[in-house]
């Protein structure tokens, strides 16, 4: 086997949208060039929506893609796992060939065989992973997942050829097809046909109203029509909150929370973005925008209590909490769309 170097380490950034996998690969990735993501990066992930009746806790949503394919400046090839062990006898050879050529690479592989991994020697889990270096000398790839207990997004964790090896002959079979495909991810790419991402002051502002008034967005996936779009995912993460006071147990996944959160974190670098590039000239939004952040971590606070010790008051609070944000983020938004409507 002929390598062209002996160790690479593909650069990644901090994500901000970090408690679901794709959505961490994705912006870990494209964050290493803000000049072409971060212009994406702040038109998107705006619109989120709840899922009533579902029975797993996290019901709440980001409306964005969180595929690789639908990133700027991008190109994906795929490849089903079967294909993947029938094709190559040494899936290393073909892993270290596409981290020469800066590509880096998503794959599910049973957490059982990585260390660090909550998982780890406890019991079998099959989730994705981010291969983004390897150091041939000591043979061992550099990963990118979810590490620790509670699970972290984290990089430049180190696993074994022999472990990746087991990790991936026991990855399967699997129901969800994202799970069945290696994906290799190359960024940034430009061709003569590649799409340039042109910002438009106008899509955001249609959006944040869209957000404002509930609007189902729907364009994309027209089986959304029944979700609870924008603000009024608030209605529906208190109705969880009261069913899990009745039910006297956990019913809510801290995802939903944890995806709120990270929504809120990023209307701070839509603000600051906005600001920087004069399409806004008030900087107090970005304070505004903060604002709402704390009084979203109070809430998300407060949940991580009831887990701790069940006590119907933490709901009650938390209930409060939620009509609070709610009441002022739409204040925020309000005042932030007349204002971008005056300067653009």
């Amino acid at each position: 086997m002929i390598t062209d170097n002996r160790v690479v380490n593909l650069p990644l950034e901090v994500p901000i949208i970090d408690v679901h996998s794709f959505h961490a690969f994705s912006q870990a990735i494209i964050l290493t060039r803000k000049d072409k993501s971060l212009p994406w990066i702040v038109t998107n992930y705006i619109h989120i929506f709840g899922v009533p009746h579902f029975d797993k806790g996290n019901f709440i949503h980001l409306a964005t893609s969180s595929h690789f394919h639908s990133l700027p400046y991008t190109y994906v090839s795929k490849l089903h796992t079967d294909q993947l062990r029938s094709w190559f006898t040494d899936s290393i050879e073909l892993f270290v060939e596409c981290l020469n050529k800066q590509q880096y690479l998503a794959i599910a592989l049973d957490e059982f065989y990585i260390p660090g991994m909550h998982a780890y020697l406890k019991y079998h889990l099959v989730h994705h992973v981010l291969v983004h270096g390897y150091d041939w000398e000591q043979r061992l790839f550099r990963i990118a997942g979810f590490f620790g207990d509670p699970p972290v997004f984290t990089t430049n964790r180190t696993l074994s050829f022999e472990l990746f090896q087991e990790a991936l002959a026991h990855a399967g079979p699997v129901t969800q097809r994202a799970s069945q495909t290696l994906e290799i991810i190359q960024f940034p790419y430009q061709a003569l046909n590649t799409p340039i991402f042109e910002f438009d002051i106008k899509l955001i502002i249609r959006s944040l109203e869209e957000h404002l008034l509930s609007k189902p967005v729907t364009e994309r996936n027209p089986k959304r029509i029944d979700f609870w779009f924008g603000l009024r995912a608030y209605d529906l993460l208190i109705q969880f909150l009261e069913l899990e006071r009745d039910s006297d147990k956990p019913i809510i996944h801290m995802k939903a929370l944890q995806t709120l959160v990270n929504h809120k974190k990023l209307m701070i670098e839509r603000m600051k973005y906005l600001f920087a590039n004069y399409y806004m000239t008030d900087d107090r939004f970005i304070t505004m925008a903060e604002q709402v952040l704390r009084k979203t971590m109070i809430v998300h606070q407060l949940c991580v209590k009831q887990r701790i010790v069940q006590d119907p008051r933490n709901i009650a609070r938390a209930i409060h909490g939620i009509e609070e944000l709610k009441a002022y983020e739409k204040d925020f938004l309000e005042q932030l769309l007349d204002h971008l409507e005056n300067a653009n």
